[in-house]
């Protein structure tokens, strides 16, 4: 624990800010992770099991389909419950239906990313930003002590080169984890778009 603070206090002052976004970072991307475990959903599944108790459009039927949905966690699973409710209406109110639900569903898949990647953009300019902290004291050590003190100038740039060392990795953590999120938010949004015209398609008699 004592080599991490002296690591911390060897980075400078822009440590600091660094670990803050660290933390925050770490946060969101927990955060994400348990979202997209819970939006996501085997769309195949649900509608095999809303087409086995739908039982031709009966209210019995409906009302055990949107049971059905409700019980099973998901964005799919809440467009079709959506969708079913209006379910004795033409396919344009089905497919409007599922449209509303599905842009209120689109901003939670996408809620934190653009704080994720604001960290991410900004962590290599902190670091950037610690490293000429870090070489303004060398050389400010320098000139007033000469080379007769090269212990103090080599700490100096240490100190710019741990920052800009974590500012980096920070940034290449983060890049790593919002483009796996960035894919999960467009895969279940697609998942969205196929099997809500699925149901559509199954509700208005299209397809069996």
């Amino acid at each position: 624990m004592s080599g991490i603070f002296q690591f911390i206090k060897g980075g400078g002052v822009m440590m600091y800010p660094l670990i803050l976004c660290s933390v925050l970072m770490i946060a969101l991307i927990i955060e994400r992770i348990i979202s997209y475990r819970k939006a996501g959903v085997d769309g195949d599944t649900l509608l095999d099991g809303v087409k086995s108790v739908y039982d031709g459009g009966s209210e019995k039927g409906i009302m055990q389909s949107r049971a059905l949905c409700e019980s099973m966690p998901g964005c799919v699973s809440r467009m079709f419950s959506r969708g079913l409710k209006n379910a004795h209406r033409s396919a344009d109110a089905i497919e409007m239906a599922l449209e509303q639900e599905a842009a209120n569903e689109i901003p939670l898949l996408d809620a934190n990313l653009p704080v994720i990647k604001t960290i991410i953009n900004i962590a290599p300019l902190l670091g950037l930003l610690g490293t000429i902290a870090g070489m303004i004291s060398a050389f400010r050590i320098a000139s007033e002590a000469g080379l007769s003190n090269p212990t103090a100038i080599l700490g100096g740039v240490s100190e710019a080169l741990i920052s800009t060392a974590t500012g980096i990795t920070l940034a290449a953590v983060g890049f790593v984890f919002y483009n796996y999120f960035t894919n999960q938010s467009r895969k279940i949004t697609e998942d969205m778009e196929f099997y809500g015209a699925e149901l559509v398609n199954f509700l208005t008699g299209r397809i069996d």
